[in-house]
């Protein structure tokens, strides 16, 4: 009876702290995607191109990223044909999932608006990050379509 109690008590201990882990995780990721939102409203290109792990994969851009001046050009090139009078964008929902050994998904809903405050844009994008010895980067971005029926997965 002590054997089984002692395991269980292993096994919920384990369990707690992989749950810990997963949280702790989670909770850095979105930290550091409101940093990249923070970077993306400034223009600040080389402060952007710190969060990816290159080679990124562009999906649906048809690209991928090879080294970090790569990053930067992408983006200098997507903010110069974004949404005109786009001043800044206010992150409206965000989820994030492990979605396989230590690789995770962020799903982020967003809304763009101008210095009037008008609403320019409503998009979604998912942002896969892996763990690499700088820590948490982004290593794929994909633009999905945002409905109102389905949430951010």
């Amino acid at each position: 009876m002590k054997k089984l109690i002692m395991i269980s008590c292993i096994f919920f201990a384990v369990s707690c702290s992989v749950n810990n882990e997963d949280d702790l995780n989670r909770f850095e990721i979105q930290k550091l995607y409101r940093l990249y939102v923070d970077d993306f409203i400034a223009n600040d290109f080389e402060s952007i191109a710190s969060y990816f792990d290159t080679p990124v994969d562009l999906k649906s851009f048809n690209d991928i990223a090879e080294t970090n001046e790569d990053v930067i050009r992408f983006f200098k090139d997507f903010k110069a044909n974004i949404q005109e009078g786009y001043a800044y964008s206010v992150i409206d929902n965000i989820s994030v999932t492990n979605f396989k050994d230590g690789t995770y998904l962020l799903c982020a809903d967003y809304s763009r608006y101008n210095n009037n405050d008008e609403l320019l844009f409503e998009g979604r994008t998912h942002y896969v990050y892996i763990n690499t010895s700088d820590g948490w980067k982004i290593n794929s971005l994909e633009p999905k379509d945002r409905s109102a029926d389905v949430p951010c997965v």
